[in-house]
């Protein structure tokens, strides 16, 4: 879990992994030089729970820098991903890891998301992951619902990369995608914050350009054949980008949320 100050909602989310029905595990958190109260935070928890293990960037390093030491400190034999502004439901961690070790032909595990405001409300709007369609249409993993075999990871060596930034995430499943299956639990296993603050929603166009460039990597560097659906959905966010990006957040909005666009906006 990469922080960068996230006081304000950072106990809920420590909780609710230390929280989880399933104990077995190593909690990596990577502080990328919080200047808030979130150092002070995590230390305390630390000291409480000695499965919590923090990690400092000297300096604000960003969320790439920090999920590549993040993993480079793993020792489990699954990586779960978390955010510092989420809530992992109680029985996360058990259900993934139930899937994993019956399919080992599984590299990365997704599973659904509930939104909720940045009171904690949910909006009602459930999203799931896309497994079964093309993976240069979209992407097809939530970032903070999945669990990922190690062993996947260190077979080929796969970070994140830096020149994806935005969408870092898209481009390793890509990568996992040529050693295994990816795949995803019906279930919701996450409550997802959304807030003004969030990163997709102040950089929005920044996400569209880097999924731009990951689906033209994963063409030219991976070999992955796209489809017609493909391209014209390549076609379709290139010409957004010439839009206003108020209306392309109006649409990200629209698209996600249905009539719930009024209650985020």
């Amino acid at each position: 879990m990469p922080v960068f100050n996230g006081e304000q909602y950072l106990a809920e989310a420590v909780e609710s992994i230390l929280a989880q029905t399933f104990t077995d595990f190593e909690f990596i958190i990577v502080n990328d030089g919080s200047t808030d109260g979130s150092p002070a935070l995590l230390q305390r928890f630390a000291e409480r729970d000695g499965r919590i293990r923090v990690i400092d960037n000297e300096r604000n390093l960003g969320i790439v820098h920090s999920l590549n030491r993040g993993l480079d400190a793993c020792r489990g034999q699954y990586v779960a991903r978390m955010d510092a502004d989420d809530i992992a439901l109680p029985d996360r961690l058990s259900r993934q890891v139930a899937v994993l070790e019956a399919e080992p032909g599984i590299v990365a595990l997704g599973g659904a998301l509930q939104y909720i405001d940045a009171g904690g409300k949910e909006f009602g709007a459930v999203r799931q992951c896309v497994t079964g369609k093309s993976f240069l249409k979209q992407t097809p993993m939530l970032h903070p619902t999945t669990v990922i075999r190690r062993s996947a990871l260190e077979q080929s060596g796969i970070r994140y990369h830096d020149q994806y930034r935005y969408a870092e995430d898209y481009y390793l499943w890509l990568e996992l995608s040529r050693l295994g299956r990816l795949s995803a639990v019906p279930e919701v296993v996450l409550r997802y914050r959304v807030s003004n603050g969030a990163t997709r929603l102040k950089h929005l166009k920044g996400v569209l350009w880097a999924t731009l460039k990951v689906k033209k990597a994963g063409v030219l560097r991976l070999g992955i054949r796209p489809g017609p659906g493909d391209i014209a959905r390549y076609l379709g966010e290139c010409m957004l980008l010439c839009l206003p990006s108020r209306f392309v957040l109006w649409l990200y909005f629209k698209l996600t949320f249905d009539e719930r666009v009024d209650a985020l906006t």
